[in-house]
């Protein structure tokens, strides 16, 4: 069962087309993330599904009627914006209450759906409080109570974590995806944070120029993207460039040959595209095999667990995570100037058609 529809959707200003032609389906209880950079659409296909935005074109459905040119108020959905947008005159408990209140809910339902939604998200203490005696993530919490309160059959989401600290992102994003998972909410979340969307959502949405690029879970888009733009946004890769000239065989702009996945058929204008991850460093004097390349250590950054390594591989940059550099790893350490040999599975290397 679908909950969201989404058919042919468009939003033009004048001769400037921001949505063309979208198409989109969220199941019930379902969390799908739209993923793209600014200026990409998502932002504008929220708002339309909120009703803050009017579209040119197109239906949106919600558990089968058409919401397409309703207000706001009756779309029975519940938003949290980017700035949260709390009223700074009233208590977290009024703020909470005010969706309910324009909703004309009696006031004793409507106190102990305040009730309720504040201890979902663990603010029961901070209900008389003001906004702005709230820290960033306990005003992003109460936002969230607001849209839950109204019991909406859609939760969106704009860009809700970006004004958050790292770690603090980091727990409120696992409080919002596990409140979710919990009362079964179907969920729009709008993100340009990959790590954000690859972590919260069933199903991914890249958009780019105001068209959905590729759409599936995020295994799906990490390991098998469309397109380069999809290789390039959905996590960090290396995009080479060059042609494959037949099966196994990839010849960079430089003239390197390496391994890839391809078929036999040879495409001129192509891209090679491997996640950092994926490639495994070697000493120089390690045996050369057939899959083996040799490469200069161009820079080094340490991160812990992991050395982000940036190589050059005849006149071809890489940038590769290796453990090698690990405290107790067994390797010696390597450092920029070092001569080193580099692998990769050839499965791992996808030869795709430039975008």
């Amino acid at each position: 069962m679908h909950s969201l529809q989404i058919e042919d959707l468009q939003k033009a200003y004048g001769d400037t087309v921001v949505v063309s032609g979208l198409n989109l389906t969220v199941g019930q209880g379902e969390m799908v993330a739209l993923l793209g950079p600014s200026g990409c659409g998502k932002s504008t296909t929220l708002r339309m599904v909120a009703g803050f935005v009017e579209p040119t074109a197109g239906k949106i459905l919600l558990n089968g009627v058409d919401i397409s040119h309703m207000p706001p108020h009756r779309r029975d959905t519940g938003m949290v914006f980017q700035s949260y947008a709390l009223f700074p005159h009233m208590s977290v408990a009024a703020n909470v209450g005010f969706g309910l209140e324009m909703r004309r809910v009696p006031k004793p339902e409507r106190s102990a759906r305040v009730a309720a939604a504040l201890d979902m998200v663990r603010l029961t203490n901070l209900a008389d409080r003001m906004p702005r005696q709230l820290s960033g993530g306990q005003q992003q919490r109460v936002a969230l109570a607001r849209a839950l309160a109204v019991n909406p059959a859609l939760l969106l989401l704009d860009e809700p974590l970006s004004n958050l600290d790292a770690k603090l992102r980091a727990e409120v994003q696992h409080e919002i995806r596990s409140l979710q998972q919990r009362l079964g909410l179907t969920t729009l979340i709008v993100t340009h944070d990959q790590e954000e969307a690859l972590t919260m959502a069933d199903r991914l949405v890249v958009m780019e120029g105001g068209r959905i690029r590729q759409a599936g879970t995020p295994r799906e888009l990490y390991e098998s993207p469309s397109d380069t733009f999809v290789a390039g946004f959905v996590g960090r890769c290396n995009l080479i460039e060059g042609s494959c000239e037949g099966a196994g065989i990839f010849r960079t702009t430089n003239g390197t040959l390496l391994p890839c996945n391809a078929a036999a058929s040879p495409l001129k204008d192509a891209v090679l595209a491997i996640r950092p991850e994926h490639l495994a460093l070697a000493p120089a004097d390690a045996a050369l095999g057939p899959q083996a390349s040799r490469a200069r250590i161009t820079g080094a950054t340490y991160l812990g667990s992991q050395t982000e390594y940036r190589l050059d591989l005849g006149g071809t940059r890489l940038i590769v995570m290796s453990s090698m550099s690990a405290p107790n790893s067994g390797h010696r350490v390597i450092s920029e100037g070092d001569p080193v040999t580099v692998t990769w599975p050839t499965s791992a290397a996808r030869v795709l058609p430039r975008t």
